[in-house]
């Protein structure tokens, strides 16, 4: 079956065959593939044999790859990694790669180590009950409050910029043939979504997210050549951050490597501080903060600091628009595929009303590029 019938099968006009999949790959929707078909079983006998360990193994939640909890009899923990047999075997080694950089770079920086296998190995193959070949890595586990579901307290969203601006210095100097890799959540790659923004049911929210595109072609694709950039986290998102306490002072933690990517680091500011827009009559006071904390540690250039707005604004539009194509295509999990999608809209709301003047006056007042 091509990728244009298993759209139609699925429901999906054929304009929006392929959009769904990573340009330059036939690999497909991770999405519309079942996680590894792994067990605790399973999982506790591949930790024996290739790594050595054994404890109480509990399987955790993840969206594509299948992940296990290990408590060693010593009391501490580590994460077995079962990754989804259709993510490019060169990104799931960039990831590998990155989180050993890292481990170098900045001994100190809170991210998950890789540990060797009995064989030497960063990460070892193993056959799943269905007969699918799987990538499994064996890592330190890191423990916390996800940001998500924490309060911030005064300093906290300074101590986030700080600690994203760490683990962008972390990752400098670091390259692998796969971070060039064809990924639509980059935002430089926001004019990919126009077929996408069709299954946007809103008529007036899919004007404004053309709009966004056009100002993302007049504005930003011109630019790119001239900003900095280099292999990034991408996902800094309160789901993968994890903080000291429910009343949060300061990040302990970083997750989820999966979206890492070559592209300028205003990018991966643009989708940290797209999570962090507030409502009312200072809705940027949260990502000033964190802008702050980024630039005391990585100082932004002043032509970075005047394009975050329009960078947050194709963040939201780039959540919209998968997140409208996902939902048509796998209607029974529209729920959870759009639950971002009111932040992204308030989001997209409170910079218009704020307009980009003002939110570019705030960002360089933070960033100390006035």
């Amino acid at each position: 079956m091509t990728n244009t019938q298993a759209t139609a099968a699925a429901g999906l006009p054929p304009f929006l065959a392929g959009v769904l999949v990573e340009s330059g790959s036939d690999k497909a929707d991770l999405l519309a593939h079942d996680p590894p078909a792994f067990d605790t079983t399973m999982a506790a006998e591949v930790a024996l044999r290739f790594y050595g360990v054994s404890g109480t193994i509990k399987p955790l939640s993840a969206e594509k790859d299948a992940n296990f909890l290990i408590v060693l009899p010593t009391g501490e923990e580590a994460l077995l990694k079962v990754t989804n047999a259709v993510e490019d075997r060169g990104v799931t080694d960039m990831q590998t790669a990155a989180l050993m950089h890292l481990a170098s770079a900045d001994p100190t920086l809170p991210v998950q180590r890789i540990c060797a296998s009995l064989n030497g190995n960063a990460s070892e193959t193993v056959t799943a009950a269905d007969g699918q070949n799987h990538v499994v890595r064996l890592m330190t586990y890191l423990g916390g409050t996800i940001l998500s579901s924490a309060t911030a307290t005064p300093g906290l969203h300074h101590a986030l910029g700080d600690f994203l601006a760490r683990v962008t210095l972390g990752l400098r100097g670091f390259f692998h043939p796969a971070a060039g890799h064809v990924l639509q959540w980059d935002i430089k790659q926001a004019g990919q979504l126009r077929p996408l923004i069709r299954a946007v049911q809103d008529a007036d929210l899919r004007n404004r997210l053309e709009e966004a595109l056009d100002r993302f072609d007049a504005m930003i694709v011109p630019r790119l050549p001239h900003l900095r950039a280099q292999v990034v986290h991408n996902d800094f998102n309160p789901h993968n951050v994890l903080v000291n306490a429910p009343e949060a002072t300061h990040p302990i933690g970083l997750i989820d490597f999966g979206d890492m990517v070559h592209t300028p680091i205003v990018c991966d500011l643009a989708v940290a501080c797209s999570y962090q827009i507030g409502e009312g009559a200072d809705p940027l006071r949260q990502v000033c903060a964190m802008v702050a904390g980024y630039s005391g540690k990585l100082p932004l250039e002043h032509e970075e600091v005047a394009l975050l707005p329009t960078l947050i604004r194709l963040r939201h539009a780039t959540t919209l628009a998968i997140g409208a194509a996902r939902a048509q295509r796998y209607p029974d999990n529209a729920d959870y595929i759009l639950r971002n999608a009111a932040a992204s809209l308030r989001g997209l709301d409170a910079l218009d009303r704020l307009g980009d003047a003002a939110a570019i006056n705030a960002l360089h007042a933070a960033a100390g590029t006035e």
